[in-house]
């Protein structure tokens, strides 16, 4: 019994009850209303300077559950990991992914920030989207 009291009480403090606090290095897309967008850029600056580089970006759904995105650039190897286990309504899980290169696709609408020659996301995968003003 103080075993499982154990590891109730170490689940909770690992997924905050269901809550997620991006920290202020984070990249945080809240539907459109971007904080932090420069830690972004210098990360795809980063990439195609061949530099190692790190950044996560929090993406909150349209019912508020945040889905964690966190990219990785090291020894030439461009990672991805997204956390869903937050959003409920996702498949609570965590999907990794390595990638070639990192784009930033500019449409009339919208600019999307979006991963390019994935093993498992062969389509590309958005890492995030800022519609237009």
């Amino acid at each position: 019994m103080k075993k499982m009291s154990i590891l109730v009480l170490i689940s909770l403090s690992l997924f905050g009850c269901g809550e997620y606090s991006p920290s202020k290095h984070d990249v945080v897309n809240t539907l459109g209303t971007i904080k932090n967008l420069d830690l972004l850029e210098k990360f795809t600056e980063d990439v195609s300077n061949n530099k190692d580089s790190e950044v996560r970006v929090v993406n909150y759904t349209d019912e508020g559950d945040p889905v964690i995105h966190d990219l990785k650039y090291s020894d030439e190897k461009l990672s991805s990991k997204i956390d869903t286990r937050f959003d409920e309504f996702g498949d609570h899980g965590v999907i990794e992914d390595t990638c070639k290169s990192i784009e930033i696709i500019e449409k009339s609408d919208q600019t999307i920030y979006q991963l390019s020659g994935c093993e498992v996301y062969k389509e590309g995968l958005p890492i995030t989207i800022i519609p237009s003003d």
